[in-house]
């Protein structure tokens, strides 16, 4: 059963059923699911230092911090991190108050532009000069939403700071994060902002139609995004709140399974060395 809003869908025969807060609809939901997991004979075990990983004994459930879970969030469209304008802690405080336990960011090798797909006040548009990407900014003046292009050779410290900050905010507020790395270049407007496109980059890379961005077709494009996810991998090892999204929406242009598996592989190959 789903719901949009604070209001559940049902039947004609049947009046709908309004929450007044969210965290009326989440304790009742929490509870049931409480009720649920006790009939399948779980306890709630003492929390543990261990990451959100599926129930040991019931796959369909998730487990973290040594008790069974079910993640509740009502999100903004995913800017937290690359928009500077976005103040994280103010919304995780609020997704706290009302009960609310998981959010979902887009990494910043994505983004928006003002208008795009209608969205009002969208949160992966940043202002001209406001979005953080994870590669500095060269010295070259030309970037398409203002200031200088992108070096994809080279990280950006100041976005992994801001990532660290956020999912330690998140992780003290009890919130689980998704950490989507990609995502599919819808349209130009998208093409035109990304820092993938070759007039937005001093590497000359991405020269090729976007439809073949997220592909094994081009290897040293590839080869930058393998490292930024290994480096997004490292930095991010030991957070508990945390599980990674690969590709939003990959069958809406058709990003390649082999693509999609490479990139698993290469965060597998890099957990495998750490702790």
């Amino acid at each position: 059963m789903g719901f949009h809003g604070n209001v559940f869908p049902t039947s004609k025969t049947v009046p709908p059923v309004r929450f007044n807060r969210p965290s009326e609809m989440s304790r009742i939901l929490l509870t049931l699911l409480f009720l649920s997991l006790t009939c399948f004979g779980f306890s709630p075990a003492e929390a543990q230092d261990e990451p959100l990983r599926l129930h040991p004994e019931n796959s369909r459930y998730l487990q973290w911090r040594g008790r069974p879970t079910l993640l509740i969030t009502s999100a903004e469209h995913y800017g937290a991190l690359l928009n500077l304008d976005f103040d994280f802690r103010t919304y995780f405080a609020e997704l706290e108050q009302n009960g609310l336990n998981h959010t979902r960011i887009f990494a910043g090798t994505y983004r928006e532009l003002a208008g795009s797909h209608g969205i009002a006040d969208n949160t992966l548009a940043p202002a001209d000069n406001r979005f953080l990407a994870p590669w500095k900014r060269s010295d070259q003046p030309g970037y398409f939403v203002g200031g200088n292009k992108f070096d994809l050779t080279a990280f950006n410290p100041d976005y992994f700071q801001r990532l660290k900050e956020l999912m330690t905010e998140a992780r003290n507020r009890g919130i689980v994060v998704e950490f989507n790395f990609f995502c599919p270049l819808y349209g130009d407007g998208e093409w035109n902002g990304s820092p993938f496109n070759p007039a937005n980059n001093v590497n000359g890379l991405g020269n090729c139609p976007r439809e073949e961005i997220l592909s094994l077709k081009h290897p040293q494009l590839l080869a930058v995004q393998e490292e930024f996810v290994k480096a997004v991998v490292r930095e991010l090892n030991s957070f508990d709140n945390l599980y990674y999204e690969i590709c939003n929406e990959p069958y809406i242009r058709k990003v390649p399974d082999d693509w999609q598996r490479k990139i698993v592989r290469t965060i597998r190959d890099a957990e495998s060395t750490l702790p």
